[in-house]
């Protein structure tokens, strides 16, 4: 309760620091992949874990660092899209779109340190057998005659790519734009299975309660913790790492979290 009537006033705060800063050259523009619980626009507002931490570094560099910004929030349907604007942007983009920093992007990309512990299950349709042990013989039981759903570019296409060299060398798989999407295919078809984000895996579940998902345990991955995705040479990438440290610590943190997901799933994802 106390934190939920600090927070208000904190808001209160970041309105009342960012409304005397000129949106200009120096504001931030916060572009943002649609994707609940994560970010997501409401009620002519934007809400989610990832906003509610931004808000909270916004407030932060004014109270701080007496750095008030204006900022604005834009929408991204997918978390290439978001990556695409950091990549062609200027030094004042920030991207929230829950991404495993990689060799490869941090060639075109920066990221801050990670704020989040990233947990990815592989569930099957709940008809599907279980699999009881992660040795070949049993993986190949259950998933032997399924093909894949997978997000290119992506951890969770990592992680089936993993699967796929070590246990199912004939995998065939298929792309999709999002495990949203691959969930609702999922739960129509015991022959398709893939990694899910275990947070978006939660609100899928909670969003249709008429669709049967199995978490195969054996094969679930955490390993892969998420940052957020900032242009080449930006400043706030020292910044929010500054802030961020000192943040993690504090039980508004994990309040947010708890806020959003609950105290169980708050306790498994937080850092």
């Amino acid at each position: 309760m106390f934190y939920h009537q600090l927070r208000k006033l904190n808001y209160l705060l970041l309105v009342l620091f960012t409304s005397v800063a000129v949106f200009g050259q120096d504001s931030l523009i916060i572009h943002y992949q649609n994707r609940t619980p994560y970010a997501y626009p409401e009620s002519a507002t934007v809400r989610g874990i990832e906003v509610d931490i931004m808000n909270e570094y916004l407030l932060w560099l004014a109270t701080k660092k007496k750095k008030p910004v204006g900022f604005r929030y834009v929408q991204h349907k997918d978390q290439a899209s978001v990556l695409a604007a950091m990549k062609s942007g200027n030094a004042n983009y920030f991207g929230l779109t829950s991404v495993t920093p990689s060799a490869e992007l941090s060639r075109e990309v920066d990221f801050t340190v990670p704020y989040l512990k990233h947990v990815a299950f592989c569930v099957t349709n709940g008809n599907a057998p279980e699999i009881k042990n992660k040795t070949k013989d049993d993986v190949m039981r259950v998933l032997g005659a399924m093909s894949a759903l997978t997000v290119t570019n992506t951890s969770l296409n990592y992680y089936i790519n993993d699967l796929k060299k070590t246990y199912l060398q004939d995998l065939k798989t298929v792309a999709k734009p999002d495990d949203y999407v691959m969930m609702l295919e999922i739960s129509k078809n015991v022959l398709l299975f893939g990694y899910v984000d275990a947070i978006h895996f939660q609100y899928f579940l909670k969003t249709n309660p008429t669709k049967v998902l199995k978490i195969q345990k054996p094969l679930t991955v955490s390993k892969d913790p998420f940052a957020f995705a900032l242009p080449k040479n930006s400043n706030h990438r020292l910044l929010f790492n500054e802030f961020f440290t000192a943040f993690k610590t504090t039980p508004a943190y994990k309040a947010i979290l708890e806020k959003h997901l609950g105290a169980y799933m708050a306790g498994n994802v937080s850092l």
